[in-house]
């Protein structure tokens, strides 16, 4: 009789305690558990495989500084001012943000 009652606490205790201990699944669309899981749909995801995919070489970012600042004027001789000295010390400046890419390839 003592097996058996040790059993069942045990049981339902097992059977019990899950439900009140463990996180909200994802299935629970509760605001909370869900805000990040979004599946690699977010903006910032996906602007970090765009920057991933640009080859490490300098004309390609000369390329794309011309692509993204397609509002200013002076686009075309800053990113060629900007290739030009990351063909000569193989870190490219980016003209507008001032930030920084070492290790280029100087193609």
């Amino acid at each position: 009789m003592k097996v058996l009652t040790a059993v069942l606490s045990i049981t339902l205790s097992a059977a019990v305690l899950p439900l009140d201990v463990t996180p909200a699944s994802a299935n629970r669309m509760n605001c909370k558990c869900c805000m990040s899981s979004d599946g690699g749909r977010s903006y910032r995801y996906q602007m970090a495989l765009r920057r991933a995919a640009i080859p490490h070489t300098c004309s390609a970012r000369a390329d794309w500084c011309v692509r993204s600042s397609s509002a200013r004027d002076d686009r075309f001789q800053m990113c060629s001012a900007a290739k030009a000295q990351c063909m000569q010390t193989g870190v490219y400046v980016g003209p507008y943000s001032m930030r920084q890419f070492a290790g280029m390839q100087k193609l």
